[in-house]
């Protein structure tokens, strides 16, 4: 059984007015209920995870209600889910299509991390993926961005999809912004001619610093000389007009497009290293981030950049995801960890000093 997310709540009276009905970000990636086991011999269990919820948080993050209504995403829950998760979900007040079943698991991770950010991952209960069908009947196939996260042969399928349904469908929308997060299993290069021939078809391509060097056979790069290098194999084969922001974790990312200069972009927390404390699904909150704030800056892959990079910064300061706090009658602004998003963009932003570094 699916559910749209309805759900009520509080208008942030500081939100700007807009069309509750359009959706600015869909998410292809799935919910995953995740246990965590850290290097220092500590777990948590029943933590809400997977790449499609993480993005969906990192779009959410800058788009407070209504506005919130505009982030599209699926959770499949089985009949082991945790009715404290589905009220957290509901709370957010996005376009979730919860879809019910009690004949299956929902799907379960098992994350193990190692020495500089090494990530082992492997599923516990059977994964249900999110296929173009799924959107095909959902008011989500309007969306203006999508996040494509899999594989370069499904990338292209899932593009091909999408484009085919918004021309024969949607003719009076333009066609969407695809942004494409390769899945790291395989980023290989028995898969490089397959991700080379999808790259006309992305606006933005953003792989970490190990997939993007996994293609080409390489270990991940730790250099930002490396990271460029490797980066830059994958230009030729983008349109003119698109972009490649390549996630490296403490170094921040790093911004590639024709025509113009690397661009390096900190991250969030290098002033304040001791905030950080679980990397998991910085990078699918990254690209949320980043897809919303291309919307809301027209299409300024810095400014979007930015905006994703804010989104890890904030999802890496616990274990899981980041607590919102609602508006409430003393006029009190919608709050992530304790702070306004928009607060935090601007300090970043004094902080890189935009007019340096451009």
């Amino acid at each position: 059984m699916a559910t749209i997310d309805t759900h009520s709540a509080r208008p942030n009276s500081s939100s700007p007015a807009t069309d509750e009905h359009e959706i600015i970000f869909t998410s292809f990636g799935m919910f995953i209920i995740d246990e965590i086991h850290h290097l220092d011999g500590t777990s948590q269990y029943d933590i809400i995870g997977g790449a499609g919820t993480y993005a969906a948080y990192g779009a959410r993050y800058f788009l407070p209600y209504p506005l919130s209504k505009g982030v599209g995403w699926f959770v499949d829950a089985g009949s082991d889910f945790p009715q404290a998760i589905k009220e957290e979900l509901f709370s957010l007040q996005t376009t979730m299509i919860f879809r019910e079943d009690q004949t299956r698991l929902t799907t379960r991770g098992w994350n193990g991390y190692g020495e500089n950010e090494f990530r082992e991952f492997r599923y516990t209960t059977p994964k249900k993926r999110i296929v173009m069908e799924d959107v095909m009947s959902t008011k989500l196939l309007e969306s203006r961005t999508f996040h494509v996260i899999c594989s370069p042969e499904r990338a292209q399928d899932l593009i091909e999809g999408i484009v085919e349904q918004r021309k024969s469908t949607k003719k009076d929308l333009p066609l969407p912004v695809i942004a494409w997060e390769p899945v790291p299993d395989l980023c290989t290069p028995e898969h490089l001619d397959a991700c080379l021939a999808v790259l006309p078809m992305v606006n933005i391509l953003t792989p970490n610093a190990a997939e993007a060097a996994a293609f080409f056979g390489l270990r991940e790069p730790f250099e930002k000389e490396s990271i460029e290098a490797i980066g830059l194999r994958f230009l030729p084969f983008m349109r003119e007009d698109a972009a490649i922001v390549v996630r490296a974790g403490s170094h921040g990312c790093l911004i590639l497009s024709k025509g113009h200069e690397p661009l390096w972009l900190e991250a969030y927390h290098t002033p304040f290293p001791d905030r950080v404390i679980d990397p998991t699904g910085a990078g699918n909150t990254f690209v949320g981030g980043l897809c919303a704030g291309y919307v809301l800056s027209n299409g300024d892959i810095i400014e979007a950049s930015i905006y994703g990079n804010v989104a890890a910064g904030l999802s890496i300061e616990q274990v899981g995801l980041a607590k919102l706090a609602l508006p409430n009658d003393d006029g009190q602004p919608e709050l992530w960890n304790g702070s306004e998003v928009m607060d935090r963009v601007r300090e970043y932003k004094a902080r890189i000093d935009l007019s340096r570094i451009l």
